[in-house]
């Protein structure tokens, strides 16, 4: 039953990979998106790397991962923010 759940979800993600591909506006939005989380990927080192001097360190887990990388610059400075308000 998990194999059959897996290889419909595999088949999904490829049949919408393939319409939204087939677009081009998908592309531009794409691209976007990618580096979005590019730009907050690497905003997020360099906190966690400079960031022992200002007190602020981010824990790299994977809920924290997936937020940036949806969410993007907005998403490492909420953590940031609801790191110093709530800690």
């Amino acid at each position: 039953m998990k194999l059959l759940m897996m290889g419909l979800l595999v088949i999904s993600m490829v049949a919408l990979l393939i319409v939204l591909l087939r677009q081009r506006f998908a592309w531009k939005g794409l691209f976007i998106f990618l580096l979005h989380g590019t730009a907050a990927f690497v905003l997020l080192y360099i906190v966690n790397s400079t960031g022992w001097i200002a007190g602020v360190h981010v824990p790299t887990n994977p809920l924290t991962l997936a937020a940036v990388g949806f969410l993007g610059v907005p998403g490492l400075a909420s953590i940031i923010f609801l790191k110093m308000v709530l800690i």
